[in-house]
């Protein structure tokens, strides 16, 4: 994102400097030459922004014809005063800067297009087939459910994470469909997941999820956090975990209060989605419990 900002700002620059150039009346001079005693047409042409002058249709036999110079544009063309059979091109110098300029601008696009590429490229690689030794990468991405201090380093309540083996985000339910997808069908969803209605998930997007198991298997994973970072983490059968810094809140587990018949509907809409990093929306009548979520990449052999 930081190159894409960069990129951002050289474009605005360049922008910026091509609307607001100072023409100037002084000009340089680009000479052409031409066989003495010969017709020769040339045409101006444009690649890239670099003229061409490609001659064309010479005819040595028209020896008695004066030399003529004809461009397809309305340059000031003018003979050189030694008759040696050269013709001058006289060129605008903020025509050059504009060429340069451009040019540069060109470049520098064209290398951090290179340099994003391949940041992204070894990002992918490191979180798609990188796994340090030790650790096998799993089929398919798990994701688990962390609670406590986002900041903490290591900690003795991981027996109050939950893990997902199967991505609960795509077999979610929107907080608008609760009533058509999971009322109505006796909490099954569409995919086949049941909703218990004393005890529901909801991540930051307005995503009703099935729970998570509990509690996570003991054991070395190795995980990330969606910021192209991965780090190991290790839980005991004690509930004990370390080696790893969680993200701050992006889902929560809810469950109604005594006597109350808190659900899902309760929920307000324009609530979703959280910002990044903040705490989950309470619901009326309920216990929250809000969690961060690892996406599980590899586990130790």
């Amino acid at each position: 994102t930081t190159m894409m900002k960069l990129l951002s700002v050289l474009l605005f620059f360049f922008i910026s400097t091509e609307s607001t150039i100072a023409f100037s009346p002084t000009t340089s001079k680009s000479s052409i030459t031409i066989p003495n005693k010969a017709h020769v047409s040339a045409t101006r042409k444009h690649s890239l922004g670099f003229p061409l002058y490609n001659n064309i249709n010479g005819d040595n036999e028209n020896s008695d014809k004066t030399n003529t110079l004809v461009t397809t544009e309305s340059k000031p063309v003018s003979k050189d005063d030694n008759d040696d059979g050269t013709w001058i091109l006289e060129e605008s110098n903020h025509e050059i800067k504009d060429l340069e300029r451009r040019n540069l601008f060109i470049n520098l696009l064209a290398g951090g297009l290179l340099a994003v590429t391949a940041v992204a490229s070894w990002n992918l690689y490191q979180l798609q087939v990188d796994t340090p030794p030790g650790f096998a990468r799993l089929p398919q991405t798990q994701f688990l459910a962390a609670r406590g201090d986002p900041t903490a380093t290591h900690g003795t309540d991981a027996q109050t994470w939950g893990l997902w083996r199967d991505d609960p985000g795509p077999r979610g339910v929107w907080l608008r469909n609760y009533q058509s997808q999971l009322v109505d069908r006796q909490y099954v969803a569409p995919l086949g997941w049941k909703l218990d209605p004393n005890d529901w998930w909801i991540e930051e997007h307005g995503l009703i999820m099935e729970s998570p198991q509990f509690p996570v298997p003991p054991g070395r994973y190795w995980v990330t956090g969606g910021r192209q970072v991965t780090t190991g983490l290790t839980i005991d059968a004690q509930g004990g975990w370390q080696d790893v810094t969680h993200l701050p809140c992006r889902s929560a587990r809810y469950q109604p209060l005594g006597g109350t018949a808190s659900s899902p509907a309760n929920a307000r809409l324009q609530d979703f989605p959280v910002q990044p990093g903040a705490i989950m929306p309470s619901i009326p009548g309920t216990r929250q419990q809000d969690y961060a979520v690892l996406f599980v990449i590899g586990k130790q052999q």
